[in-house]
C-alpha cells in the first residue's frame, strides 16, 4: 500500500508529512478549515501540524465524513464508515519517522555578530 502521510512527534506538536500530491492540496485546504492547521509548504507535498494525534484521527474521521456524506444514510452509518476509513488509514497508509529534528539541524544556521568597541 503506498504510503500517503509521514508522522514526526516534535515537542508536543505533530507533524504531518503528505507523501500524496494528488491529495496535498485537499488535506492542506481542509485541515486548515475545519481546525485552522499551519500549514509549511518547504518539505514533501506540505506538512501539517496537529496538536496531538488524536486531532489528526478527527481531521481523517471528518474527511471521510464529508467524501462519504449521501442522503440516503443516516450520520450514524456515515460516521461509522468515515471512522473505519481513517483507521485504515491509520493502519496502512501512515509511516512513522521523527524527521523533524532532521529538518531542524539542516536549517540551522550561526550568525557571527561583529561587536564595536570605542
Amino acid at each position: 500500500m503506498k504510503t500517503k502521510y509521514l508522522i514526526s512527534s516534535y515537542g508536543q506538536d505533530l507533524a504531518v508529512g503528505l507523501l500524496d500530491s494528488t491529495t496535498a492540496e485537499e488535506d492542506i485546504n481542509l485541515s486548515h478549515n475545519l481546525f485552522n492547521t499551519h500549514v509549511s509548504y518547504n518539505y514533501y507535498n506540505g506538512v501539517l501540524n496537529f496538536n496531538t494525534q488524536t486531532k489528526f484521527y478527527r481531521y481523517l474521521i471528518n474527511k471521510h465524513y464529508l467524501l462519504g456524506y449521501t442522503e440516503e444514510k443516516t450520520f450514524r452509518q456515515i460516521l461509522g464508515e468515515a471512522k473505519k476509513a481513517a483507521r485504515y488509514i491509520l493502519d496502512n497508509e501512515v509511516d512513522y519517522r521523527n524527521f523533524m529534528p532532521e529538518i531542524y539541524q539542516r536549517e540551522r544556521t550561526y550568525h557571527v555578530y561583529a561587536v564595536a568597541t570605542r
